[in-house]
């Protein structure tokens, strides 16, 4: 029976990570358009990175909103309507002609979207014990690596043979197609809160941790280094590296599978700390604090004027910021609990994610003042190290016993089954 739950579980990690490839996929899609996009609609840089900032500003304020969803209602209805919405946004996108138009869906794009964190966390802070939720939270994590990954190899090479349309009608229809077994294996319900863990996870007693808020800018700091990356490495390679959209295809997508390759390898080996004994939270703030201090060190490499150089000093960059992410959201279920995982998540990226508003559009007038993006890799490079900051000097705090000893008390995951 313990070999048939441990199935079940894994295909709901399967299924998390298809969401998340398909979410970051598609959050993805305009920054992959962009090169042939904004020359067709006759954007400027400004327009255009208002237009990559226009996703986070729905999606940043709908964080704390989805997170009390996700702890409230039975999350897989929940999941299931933020997954439609977006999709049905990136499918509309593909009728826009105008720079309202696109802002809209992609406004729209952020609001389904908003739900994809706090629903995973709190599913699996309540379905995976803590000695294993580095490995399932690096596994749900490759999506948002290999999402880009096949939003700029796949999508480059849509945009080349349908045009920036095509990618928008392919990615909104494609996706819709997860919702089967999402709605088949889905977990129905998860145990609720006892009254001991209701009164300890209130929000009044929430907003009063120093932790919260340590995560909170940490994630802030990170997110700016990320979607500044996911935003414009394509424009940057094209306009500034005079790429080719073949070739971005391929060195575009690079950076990605090393963020996945090192997030995987450091959740295994977090997760084999703690279970030799290790305190979760400090060895997860520990791997949090390495990896965004070595991006922030190696991210400037990027400017060095030789090609091979610099394309290596991106890879290494990456594959160290595979590092953080490797353990971030396992630190914020381990100190939320399965209680409040949703809540704290929701506040969490709510924070973070204004940093998805500042990043892109600062950036695209970093670009438009400078004619060049040498200020902005420095600037996403002390992001990062505010970033570590945050992480290192306000997440101080232990975890009583039950909490981290993780195993759920009930088998939501049965509970779904069929």
């Amino acid at each position: 029976m313990k070999t048939q739950d441990d199935s079940r579980r894994w295909v709901l990690l399967a299924l998390l990570l298809g969401a998340m490839v398909v979410s970051f996929f598609d959050r993805g899609n305009l920054a992959i358009a962009a090169p042939v996009l904004a020359p067709d609609l006759g954007l400027s840089s400004w327009q255009l990175g208002l237009l990559l900032s226009s996703f986070f500003w729905t999606y940043a304020a709908c964080q704390i909103l989805a997170g009390w969803l996700a702890d409230r209602v039975e999350v897989r209805w929940i999941y299931a309507g933020g997954f439609l919405l977006w999709s049905l946004a990136t499918l509309s996108t593909a009728a826009m002609a105008t720079f309202t138009g696109i802002l809209c869906m992609r406004m729209l794009l952020g609001v389904g979207e908003s739900i994809t964190y706090p629903a995973t966390s709190r599913i699996l802070a309540a379905v995976i014990p803590e000695r294993r939720r580095g490995l399932a939270n690096s596994v749900v994590d490759l999506g948002a690596r290999l999402g880009p990954a096949a939003g700029t190899a796949c999508g480059a090479l849509l945009v080349v043979r349908l045009g920036w349309r095509g990618l928008f009608v392919v990615t909104g229809l494609g996706a819709l197609v997860w919702l089967v077994p999402w709605l088949i294996y889905a977990p129905r319900r998860l145990a609720p809160a006892s009254a001991r863990e209701a009164e300890k996870t209130r929000w009044s007693t929430l907003l009063r941790r120093k932790a919260m808020w340590g995560t909170c800018g940490g994630l802030c700091g990170a997110n700016y280094a990320w979607y500044f990356l996911l935003s414009w490495l394509p424009s940057y390679l094209v306009r500034e590296r005079h790429f080719s959209l073949n070739s971005v295809a391929f060195w575009g997508a690079m950076p990605y599978l090393c963020m996945a390759v090192s997030s995987l390898t450091c959740g295994v080996l977090a997760d084999h700390w703690i279970a030799r004994g290790a305190a979760p939270v400090q060895v997860r703030r520990r791997f949090l604090v390495t990896g965004l201090t070595l991006t922030a060190a190696l991210l400037p490499s990027v400017l060095l004027p030789r090609l091979e150089w610099a394309i290596a000093g991106l890879f290494l960059s990456c594959l160290t910021f595979g590092i953080y992410v490797s353990n971030l959201f396992s630190l914020t279920q381990t100190l939320a609990g399965p209680a409040a995982a949703g809540r704290w998540t929701g506040l969490q990226n709510a924070c973070g994610n204004v940093a998805g508003i500042i990043s892109p559009a600062l950036t695209g007038w970093i670009v438009s003042a400078t004619g060049h993006f040498s200020l902005a890799f420095v600037t996403a490079s002390l992001a990062c190290l505010l970033g570590a900051s945050s992480f290192g000097l306000l997440v101080r705090e232990t975890v009583p016993a039950e909490s981290a000893a993780g195993a759920p008390q009930t088998d939501p995951v049965r509970s779904g089954s069929h």
